[in-house]
């Protein structure tokens, strides 16, 4: 294609693109700026009406708010007594008026004048301060309006003076200080009217507030009388223009005379001019029953005129300039403009790119036509070396059969000159490759065993280090440097690509594709299907190996681990069974042994108590006889009597006696204990009492839960249901209780020592021990403590051979197994354990009554986790 041709293609395209695009936008963003516009003028009309709306409500909340505090002033208790007659009131009055005023801090004065206009009380709200004003200093108000227009009104009336300046000795007061009076007559008991009472209100208050709501607006808020003066402006020096002669023509009239034309005639709207936009409310403080009057603009002058609610009114204006109004729209089509300006540009920039690229898209289409052929044929010779190398790789294991494959079908994939597969060996600080399977060309001389590149430090390294080296032109390639790139030139190297493959074994070889006739560009398609050929030559490779190790070492390790686990098995069994039974025999003979020798002397001694009881009491009654009969013994026989204190030997030999008598019969019951526990002459099954067992178990284990100076104590609660006879070995059952118990007492101790004395007081020691009966051919022994409790793993391991959690020497591990085997196998029962960490441990044992009853026999191990 020419480059006329050319050019006039892309421009055609370029405008295609760009005109369309930027009148699209043009429109928008026309149409954003006008509903923009048309928005920010809707928020801003409906913001300035509720703002005179909002004053409007605050100005009259405020008169309210001042009209009530005045029907409460004249309502005080302290006035009406004032008013009735009552003397000595006025200096209490002073006082709830000074109070109403140090919390109002709304009044200028608080006044009560009497008929003739005297001040009676004043109280004065000086530099944030109420006092009260001395008698001396009370003045006459007769001659001022609004005492005037006041005094004439009714019972319930209020007057409210215009909102004006404060006058003092015919000069309006210096600084300037608004003031409007709230006034109503008072009456005594008898409807008589005795005076009024006046409240001085603060104008500045009421402002204040006002200008505070437009502080930070946007619009100049204004408020004006029913004349047209402004009470609050723009400029202070324009403010109370009727009280100042030469600020007589400083009206809103004057300054806006079309506004005004609107604004007097209406009592609310809003309005745009020239001048800006106008938003207007008319505010009636007064409601019905308050009265006001003109007032006067000299101090001592009556008011013109009396004016009904209605005529007392003022506007609240809300004036937005032109210049407010059209600035945000002005400065928001800037900001479009600017928009645009960018928008245009960029749509420019994309149009050309759009251009460009369809172009570029029409000619890469050609090209990928042309491309299309071949690497559809390099992709089938893909598939068909991955299939060959998959298919060898699962047809044989022998590993230079597998590498041989690879290099043959990698270099007949490729075309290339020659394909070598080496492994790599670090010895010491030094690389050797060795040769182990290569391909070439039919028409190219092999190469020696050793390769080429094992001379260039720099691919040696890379080789080393797993990385992937690709040279198109080794000539020119600036990777290598110059001595590097001059070898391998001269060996006749072009073009270069090595992958390296690494074992999970730990060995690392090499694949080396080489073209030493002409330039051989690699492709990224080609340099991927290498790696993969890589990664799969290493499974196999691994696979291979693996294969050759496992099946020599399988069968060996299979046999002798067969005999392993029945040696183990056979050694623990044998072991537990050895060490149950030695420690039962030598349990069993030593409290059999000492049962008997401790048997005999007692019975001798318990035997024998009985004549020396009978003997002794002869001798007492024959010791008596010779007292009876000698009534006057000799010196020496009173003597002896008085040494021997024969009175008392007399009434303390027969309770020795009796005590003697105890202490050999609870010898003997110890001995029926250890009897009973070992049972030795009961190698069979017989039914025995379980409480018996128990009870033997406490009794021998009796020293290591009773309470000594280094041990807390631990007490034993049995609550024994009413069971029958068990048939059973009772020596082995009463081992079972023996761990269980001793395990309870191991857990318990170990708790306590962690524990302060507090907390073992708070929670002592104990066990529990129950027997039940259930379903009536099964009994159930329950053994709980309150100890640390176990974890969800210890349990699963609870009944373990030589599992034990205690310290090293302090325990075997076969206490519960072997009682799991005494449960479960001889006893055809159950033995499990409810625990959690924190909530103590509970062992459960149930046994049929009858070996004909037999449990279903279950794994201790799940039992345990029950």
């Amino acid at each position: 294609m020419s480059p006329q041709i050319h050019s006039r293609v892309l421009i055609k395209n370029f405008l295609t693109v760009f005109l369309p695009l930027s009148a699209l936008v043009g429109v928008v963003i026309g149409t954003i700026y006008y509903q923009q516009v048309q928005s920010d003028k809707v928020l801003l009309k409906t913001n300035e009406l509720r703002k005179v709306d909002l004053q409007t409500k605050v100005i009259s909340g405020d008169f309210h708010s001042v009209v009530s505090d005045l029907m409460v002033i004249s309502k005080q208790n302290e006035l009406e007594r004032i008013l009735n007659g009552v003397d000595g009131q006025e200096q209490a009055l002073s006082q709830e008026f000074l109070l109403i005023s140090g919390y109002k801090k709304l009044y200028d004065q608080i006044r009560f004048l009497d008929q003739s206009g005297k001040e009676v009380v004043r109280v004065n709200f000086n530099q944030d301060e109420p006092a009260i004003v001395p008698e001396e200093k009370l003045q006459v108000q007769a001659k001022r309006y609004w005492f005037n227009d006041t005094l004439r009104l009714n019972q319930g009336q209020v007057f409210v003076s215009p909102l004006d300046l404060n006058i003092e000795r015919g000069q309006v007061e210096q600084p300037l200080k608004p003031m409007i009076r709230f006034g109503t007559p008072v009456f005594d008991r008898r409807g008589q009217k005795r005076g009024i009472v006046v409240l001085n209100y603060f104008g500045a208050k009421l402002l204040d507030n006002f200008n505070q709501a437009f502080a930070n607006a946007s619009s100049q808020g204004m408020l004006l009388n029913a004349d047209g003066y402004w009470l609050k402006g723009a400029q202070p020096e324009d403010e109370w223009g009727f009280m100042f002669p030469d600020r007589k023509n400083r009206t809103f009239g004057t300054a806006f005379p079309q506004a005004w034309q609107q604004i007097s005639q209406q009592e609310s709207g809003q309005f745009q001019t020239a001048e800006g936009m106008f938003t207007f409310t008319t505010v009636y403080p007064l409601v019905e029953g308050q009265k006001s009057s003109t007032g006067a603009g000299q101090a001592f002058a009556p008011s013109q005129n009396q004016i009904d609610p209605k005529s007392y009114h003022w506007k609240i204006v809300s004036r937005v300039s032109p210049e407010t109004l059209t600035t945000k729209s002005n400065r928001f089509l800037s900001q479009l403009l600017l928009l645009y300006a960018g928008l245009v540009g960029l749509i420019g920039i994309g149009s050309w790119l759009l251009a460009r690229a369809s172009f570029n898209r029409n000619m890469a289409q050609l090209e990928l036509r042309q491309s299309e052929v071949e690497l559809r044929k390099l992709v089938e010779r893909e598939k068909i070396l991955k299939t060959r190398l998959s298919s060898q790789i699962r047809n044989s294991l022998d590993l230079n059969t597998i590498l041989s494959t690879v290099v043959v079908e990698v270099r007949e994939l490729l075309q290339i000159d020659r394909c070598q597969f080496f492994w790599c060996h670090q010895e010491d600080e030094s690389t050797s490759l060795e040769l182990s399977q290569q391909a070439c060309a039919p028409d190219l001389t092999e190469p020696l065993g050793c390769s080429p590149i094992q001379n260039v430090e720099a691919i040696s390294e890379a080789v080393m280090q797993g990385n992937l080296l690709c040279f198109d032109d080794i000539a020119t390639d600036s990777w290598l440097d110059f001595k590097s790139r001059n070898l391998l030139v001269t060996l006749g190297f072009k073009s270069l690509l090595t992958v390296s493959v690494q074992t999970q074994s730990g060995h690392l070889g090499v694949i080396v594709c080489e073209h030493s006739r002409e330039l051989r560009p690699w492709s990224d398609d080609e340099v991927e299907i290498i790696r993969g050929v890589a990664d799969q030559l290493a499974i196999a490779i691994d696979q291979a190996q693996l294969y050759n190790q496992s099946r020599a070492a399988t069968a060996a390790a299979t046999i002798q681990a067969e005999q392993l686990n029945q040696v183990l098995h056979n050694l623990k069994q044998t072991q537990a069974q050895l060490i149950q039974t030695e420690k039962m025999s030598s349990l069993g003979q030593l409290v059999a042994g000492v049962a008997h020798e401790i048997n005999n002397p007692v019975n001798f001694i318990y035997g024998n108590l009985t004549h020396v009881s009978e003997y002794t009491l002869g001798l007492l009654e024959l010791v008596e006889l010779y007292q009876q009969s000698n009534a006057h013994s000799t010196p020496e026989v009173e003597a002896h009597i008085e040494a021997i204190d024969l009175d008392f030997m007399v009434e303390d030999l027969p309770k020795i006696l009796i005590s003697m008598k105890m202490g050999a019969n609870r010898i003997r019951e110890i001995v029926l204990s250890l009897r009973n526990f070992s049972r030795l002459d009961e190698a069979d099954m017989k039914p025995v009492n379980i409480h018996e067992g128990i009870d033997s178990t406490l009794l021998i284990l009796q020293n290591r839960f009773k309470q000594t100076s280094v041990n807390a104590g631990i007490e034993i609660v049995k609550e024994y249901g009413d069971i029958p006879l068990v048939e059973c070995y009772a020596g082995q059952l009463n081992q079972v209780f023996m761990n269980l118990i001793g395990n309870a007492i191991d857990a318990l101790d170990s708790y306590n020592s962690k524990r302060t004395l507090e907390e073992i007081e708070a929670n002592p020691s104990q066990i529990v021990i129950r027997t039940e009966l259930r379903n009536l051919d099964r009994v159930t022994v329950k053994i709980a403590d309150n100890g640390p409790g176990m974890t969800e793993l210890v349990k699963q391991r609870l009944f373990d051979p030589f599992f034990t959690t205690k310290a090293a020497g302090k325990g075997t591990g076969l206490g519960l197994a072997i009682s799991a085997q005494i449960v479960t196998e001889k006893h055809n029962g159950a033995i499990w354990c409810i625990s959690e960490p924190g909530q103590g441990a509970e062992f459960w044992v149930e046994i049929p009554i009858k070996q004909s009853s037999k449990l279903a026999t279950a794994s201790t191990a799940t039992l345990s986790i029950i």
